[in-house]
């Protein structure tokens, strides 16, 4: 499978970051080593690479680039502070600016300085660091999310390809702003689009071309003339794939709710006995599907409603859509994809793509529990009672910023990776749980969790 990030570029400090931070190729105090070589293409020719210098690479299940893999074309000046550990960039043209003042770091941290700004990277992409052959490197996604060029991953081929930023679009300096006339004529009416104003009304987490994040609703007070015609582009294809789900949802006791507001912290709404039901309902079908389409055994499915329920509670996380998040991920327990049943992994945690190596860090979780194999794919639970709480937290660190339970033990290695709090809703995961991951929580309320309330 490959997995894309295509990115526009948005503006000129965007290309000024960028350009200053492939400038870096010091020969700094060995930090870390490296391994898993990757081949890396820019604008698709091929990146040179002297013989013993430093490639991309994987490492933790992330793809790391050297960050001066693009320097030959581009003009910022760059400066290393080694005693505050910062990279100092400062954009062509531009006079240098003071950076500001460190306290607190340790030895392993580097702090990136754009024209006087601190850069931050989200903590769930890894940091910069230094390699054993003395280069700073940067996670991929973090070039993407954080700098705006155009990034991709081919899991298949391990290969990285950056696609330099187009040229910025003209100066929109001349235009008329709306209600006022063009040419002393007509008047350029105020509002956005109904292709904005419908992809409002979904009110959902979108990803955009820059890989930032946006909710549909903001697009109410947008005009098309304020995004690329890619990114218009990619609108539409995103009201297409939003278009196969309802904006509202009717539920069991005939209330209607925008699908948006389905938090994930709160009480389960289905029970056991109806979570069971509607997987007895739907085996027949899984199990044609198995045997017949795909060729393969029908595994039986486990029963783990009561785990979702009682450990959901526990963690005040709804239970009930957490198992029909589950049911996605896993085909219906059928483990199609990369995880192995053996591995009680029913949400793909640590499934990046490539096998892990054994040398990633737990990061905190139980070793007792929890086992990052060499040569599997996703992390290992040593029961599905462990598994399932270890999905649980995982959504825990995405719902709120709240310490673990009382009592609770860590379980999910990539608990301390994500950005705490960020996605309240299960709308709230497109793009961050999944990518892109448009429809990821419309998929997980109404192509599953309401079959099962409603059975």
């Amino acid at each position: 499978m490959i997995a894309v990030l295509s990115l526009t570029w948005t503006n000129k400090a965007a290309v000024l970051l960028l350009s200053a931070l492939f400038l870096l190729g010091w020969s700094l105090p060995a930090e870390a080593s490296t391994s898993n070589d990757v081949s890396t293409v820019i604008d698709n020719a091929p990146l040179a690479i002297a013989a013993g210098d430093q490639a991309a690479f994987i490492k933790d299940g992330r793809t790391y680039v050297p960050l001066r893999v693009v320097t030959e074309n581009l003009g910022s000046s760059v400066e290393w502070k080694p005693e505050t550990r910062q990279i100092i960039i400062t954009a062509a043209g531009r006079s240098p600016v003071p950076a500001p003042a460190r306290t607190g770091y340790g030895q392993r941290d580097i702090q990136v300085v754009v024209d006087g700004s601190v850069k931050d990277f989200p903590a769930d992409y890894g940091q910069p660091f230094i390699t054993g052959l003395g280069r700073t490197v940067v996670p991929f996604r973090a070039i993407g999310e954080a700098l705006g060029c155009g990034v991709s991953w081919d899991a298949q081929t391990r290969m990285v390809s950056i696609v330099k930023p187009p040229a910025p679009p003209p100066s929109r300096g001349l235009m008329p702003e709306p209600g006022r006339p063009v040419d002393g004529g007509a008047v350029n009416p105020p509002g956005t689009s109904s292709l904005l104003n419908e992809l409002a009304s979904y009110q959902t987490n979108l990803r955009l071309l820059d890989m930032t994040f946006m909710n549909s609703a903001d697009l109410r007070n947008k005009d098309e003339a304020d995004f690329s015609s890619a990114q218009l582009d990619q609108f539409r294809k995103y009201l297409t794939e939003l278009g196969k789900y309802d904006a509202s949802i009717r539920l069991p006791n005939g209330t209607v709710v925008a699908s948006a507001d389905l938090t994930i912290r709160g009480q389960s709404t289905a029970t056991a006995e109806q979570l069971r039901a509607w997987i007895a309902s739907e085996a027949p079908r899984i199990r044609g599907k198995m045997e017949r389409e795909l060729n393969r055994e029908f595994i039986p499915i486990p029963d783990l409603a009561e785990l979702y329920l009682r450990i959901g509670a526990e963690y005040g996380i709804r239970g009930d859509l957490a198992f029909a998040q589950a049911a996605k991920e896993t085909h219906f327990w059928q483990f199609t994809g990369l995880v192995q049943p053996d591995q009680n992994n029913y949400c793909g945690l640590w499934a990046t793509g490539s096998p892990l190596t054994g040398q990633e860090s737990l990061n905190g979780a139980d070793p007792s529990r929890v086992l990052l194999k060499a040569g599997r794919h996703g992390a290992i639970f040593s029961s599905p009672e462990a598994g399932v709480e270890a999905h649980i937290q995982h959504l825990y660190a995405y719902s709120c910023r709240d310490p673990l339970p009382p009592g609770k033990v860590l379980l999910s290695p990539r608990f301390n990776l994500v950005q705490r709090g960020c996605a309240p809703t299960w709308q709230g995961l497109n793009g961050r749980w999944a990518v892109p991951g448009t429809t990821y929580g419309q998929s997980i309320i109404q192509d599953y969790w309401l079959r099962a309330v409603s059975g």
